[in-house]
């Protein structure tokens, strides 16, 4: 006997993402509630995709009180080997061979595609990557042969240079939230444009949930990351301000982990405009605006005893 046709089941959604492509559709209709964009991260937290940003801007709200791990705590560790070697050798007249090491691999992994195409005559990640690992373990055994004109001009390439990318783009961080979207099923691909109404909403919530975390990296290094827009184009930016220890005087570096193109005055209150930050006091986004959340603590001044270095996304040593 033959079975009567069937017609497909509807595919439902359950009712937990329901509720996250409701709040979406509020935002995308002109609610602009901050709220509904925490809730989209949370509840796609474990459904990013492999968009990294998605996910560790996920964790930050999760784990707002400590971070020790992660594409920004990485980063933050890079940053310290890419440039401990340079304060040696400008202030101590020692270099340690193991911190020129370290400090090859840490550009290495830092240096977008596109500068190590740059650096290594048009050739890929992955092919650099055992150039210069083998060029490494050569310079590290004495008994080994010497190094290869190839392996020499790679570990030159590297090693004998500063390379600066922060952690976090704005507009990366934008573009994986409207992937995750999509991904997810909360919002057809040919629909993906009536997202760009809430792209500042997005960033800015990027920047909300990375202020004021702290970070330990195990070692005894450890700060806190603040927001503001004390750059050179005045755009807001997350920061971290870093001690360095062992120098003649006090060295602090002030290290960009998160750059956008959004002008900071366009998006702070009325009270926060003559205060570029970084802000060593709580914040929220209301309306749209960063505004303090009780006092204002003005910046506190260094004195001539202390170094300050300030490496922000807009200063970014870009494989010089």
């Amino acid at each position: 006997m033959d079975c009567p046709f069937l017609l497909p089941l509807p595919i439902t959604m359950n009712l937990h993402d329901q509720n996250l492509k409701a709040r979406l559709e509020r935002l995308i209709s002109g609610v602009r509630e901050i709220d509904d964009v925490s809730k989209l991260y949370f509840g796609k937290r474990q459904a990013s995709y492999g968009r990294a940003s998605f996910r560790e801007l996920a964790d930050f709200a999760a784990h707002p009180d400590l971070r020790n791990r992660g594409p920004v705590t990485d980063r933050i560790r890079d940053m310290r080997a890419t440039f401990k070697p340079l304060f040696d050798r400008a202030w101590t007249d020692e270099v340690n061979l193991t911190d020129v090491f370290a400090r090859a691999q840490s550009n290495f992994r830092m240096a977008t595609d596109e500068q190590i195409e740059k650096l290594s005559g048009g050739r890929k990640r992955k092919e650099v990557h055992l150039v210069l690992a083998a060029a490494i373990e050569k310079m590290k055994n004495q008994a080994a042969p010497a190094l290869s004109a190839d392996e020499k001009r790679i570990a030159i390439s590297f090693g004998d240079r500063l390379i600066w990318n922060p952690a976090l783009l704005g507009q990366q961080i934008f573009d994986d939230f409207k992937f995750v979207m999509i991904k997810n099923g909360l919002l057809g691909a040919a629909e993906s444009y009536r997202l760009d109404t809430v792209r500042s909403l997005v960033i800015l919530h990027a920047i909300s949930v990375m202020h004021g975390v702290a970070f330990d990296l195990g070692d005894g290094m450890a700060g806190e990351l603040q927001a503001g827009f004390d750059n050179r184009q005045g755009c807001l930016e997350v920061t971290a301000n870093l001690r360095l220890v062992g120098y003649a005087k006090s060295v602090t570096m002030k290290v960009g982990l998160l750059w956008t193109d959004l002008p900071g005055r366009d998006y702070v209150c009325t009270d926060l405009a003559e205060h570029p930050g970084p802000w060593q006091f709580a914040i929220e986004v209301r309306n749209g605006l960063f505004t303090p959340i009780g006092a204002i603590v003005p910046k506190a001044s260094r004195g001539n005893d202390t170094a300050v270095i300030n490496i922000g996304g807009d200063e970014s040593t870009n494989g010089r």
